[in-house]
Order: structure tokens, then sequence, then C-alpha cells
């Protein structure tokens, strides 16, 4: 027999919130109710928060085949030469793959096993997705399932809402939550991450037990200066810590950008000024008592090699390779720090 169900709220995760409209139901990253509470030209913020970078539907069934019913799709940007991905995970392996393209309004996985499983279905990171409904073949059972694994929550830019990854499930946020078996809030927003004092207290309301920020890019070109720039890195941690005051926290500052690094911005301030004065702020709070705060060098996880080897044209964006790179570089030298395996 086969199964039909809309989508509903309960099958959402990685979400701050579901918007319905109708029968169509659409997740956002920060929460759209409160869209005015995220000021941004063009209402740039809010448009990135509703490309589902990281969300996921979570379910229990027994199905062999599943299609999964949405709005007609946008044409894919040239970052997504084979479409909009949709991946199914299962025991945080991908297990399929399936591209879609402009209109198109379903998608087919049909190599997914079978048995009573948990499947999660990642959603592109590449555009919003308006919902409909979920057809299950051969299927007894089809019932959301919420995510109990310690929640993660990371923020970023565009490196980390990652529209170039090889799949929906491959953004490297996603590919480090799998590897270390993590619940996924992925805030990563491309263009968008400024520093907003909004975000910060968004972040410091969620019940994440590991928190990481990467923060610095768009900041450098939204003009933040030596003088700005610090002390919004410390205000952003201060925030946080107001309802995490010992939540394992990284601080990670600037990947390799050739272009950015030593020439000055308008406002004289470099990438390289950028890491030096977050690792000051870093001591300044472990000085102050904060001894679940680590730091680490951006350059670590992509330096100016990588980059030249990986990014596009302009130098700062890796490709999907390059995001592998940086989610297997993040997961051996983040994520022992966030989950207190050092040696």
């Amino acid at each position: 027999m086969s199964l039909t169900l809309p989508i509903t709220e309960p099958f959402f995760q990685g979400v701050l919130s579901v918007e319905r409209d109708g029968d169509i139901v659409r997740p956002w990253r920060l929460p759209h109710t409160y869209r005015y509470l995220f000021p941004s030209p063009e209402d740039s913020l809010m448009e990135r928060a509703a490309c589902p970078s990281g969300v996921r539907l979570r379910f229990e069934t027994d199905a062999t085949a599943l299609t999964l019913q949405f709005e007609r799709l946008p044409e894919p940007g040239e970052n997504q030469p084979n479409g909009h991905p949709f991946d199914v995970v299962i025991d945080n392996e991908i297990v399929q793959r399936v591209f879609c393209v402009k209109n198109a309004r379903e998608a087919v996985f049909d190599t997914i096993g079978k048995g009573i499983r948990t499947i999660e279905i990642w959603l592109p990171p590449s555009c919003p997705v308006g919902l409909h409904s979920m057809q299950a073949e051969k299927a007894t059972i089809l019932r959301p399932l919420p995510d109990r694994r310690p929640l993660w929550v990371t923020w970023g830019s565009s490196l980390t809402h990652c529209v170039r990854a090889g799949s929906a499930a491959r953004v490297w946020p996603a590919t480090v939550a799998r590897r270390h078996n993590l619940n996924l809030i992925n805030m990563g927003f491309g263009g968008n991450c400024h520093l907003e004092p909004m975000v910060a207290m968004t972040i410091r309301d969620l019940p994440a037990q590991y928190i990481s920020l990467k923060l610095g890019i768009n900041a450098l070109g939204n003009g933040v200066s030596a003088r700005t720039y610090p002390a919004l890195v410390l205000a952003a941690v201060k925030i946080i810590r107001e309802k995490h005051p010992h939540t394992p926290l990284a601080l990670i500052s600037p990947m390799a950008s050739p272009p950015r690094e030593s020439t000055p911005s308008a406002t004289g301030y470099t990438l390289q000024g950028m890491r030096t004065d977050m690792q000051a702020v870093y001591h300044a709070l472990v000085s102050a008592g904060d001894n679940r705060l680590y730091y680490v060098d951006g350059l670590d996880l992509l330096g100016e090699e990588d980059i030249r080897r990986y990014a596009t044209d302009d130098l700062l964006h890796p490709d999907a390779d390059g995001i592998d790179l940086q989610a297997e570089r993040f997961s051996r030298l983040v994520m022992p720090l966030l989950l207190g395996r050092t040696s």
C-alpha cells in the first residue's frame, strides 16, 4: 500500500520557524514572523534565511520509495550546474541524491532500501522550497520523528551557507553533523553575516549544546574597522553567554582570500587584522573567566594555497571539493574542542 501525508511542521529539523500558506509550508532559518527585527538592504538577510541550507525532513517509515511534492522550483543558478539537490540520508550516510531542474514539482527517491528506519531528506541550500506532501510506496508507517541528538548551531556567511556544495547534505556543516551524529541548525547566510546582534540573540535563545561562530568576511566588506569588529565579536559572545554560560563555543577567524589578506578595505582593515583582533578578543574573554571558549585560525581550515586550488575566480568561495576539505578540517580541528575530545 502507499501512504500520502501533507508536510507539516513536525517533519522539519534545522529550522527556526515554518510558514504555512494554504497547503504549502516553507522552512525558515530565522523566525519569519519577526522578520522586521532582522532588517537588511533589500531584505537580503531574510531572503537567505528562506534558503534551507542544513534543513531536512526527518521521519520514520518502511517505504520502499518516496515522492516529495513541492512548488515549482526556480532556474538553478550557475553554482548549481546539475540542478537543485535533494539528498536522502539514512544512518548519517547519503543513500540517494536527486537533482531537480527549473519548474520541477517533485523529487522521486527509489533506491532507499526497505524496513522500518529513520530517513532524512535534506533540502537544497540554493533556493526557497515550498513543500506540499510526501507519498510513501509500500508503506505502513510514515510519521515525523524529532531529532533528539545534541544540538549544534553554527553562524557564518556564504562560506557556511555553501550553495556550491556537491549536494544538500554536503554543505560542510551537514557533513560535520553527520560525521559526529549531531542535530544541526546552520545559520550561514550568504553575503549576510554582518554580526547582527539580533542573530546573536536568536542563537542565545536556542537549546544548543555546541556553538561555533565563523565571523568576518562579510563584515569586512560592510565597513567594520579595527575599532568596531572586535567590539562586535565580543558582544556576540557575551550575548550568547547570557543563556549559555558554559556551552562549548568556538570562535573561527576568516579563512584565506588572497585579494583581501593585506589590501586595506575602505576603513583600512584587512583579513589579517581581523584574525589578530579576534584572537585578542578570545584571550580577553578567557582571561575574564570564559573557560569554554576556543579559538581556531581560519587559515587552518582553508589557507591561501587551498583557496588558489579550490576557489572560484573570486578567490574567496571554495568549490564542492574545497567545501568537502573544509568539512574534513573542521571535523578534525574544531569538533574535538567542542566535544571535549582533545588529546
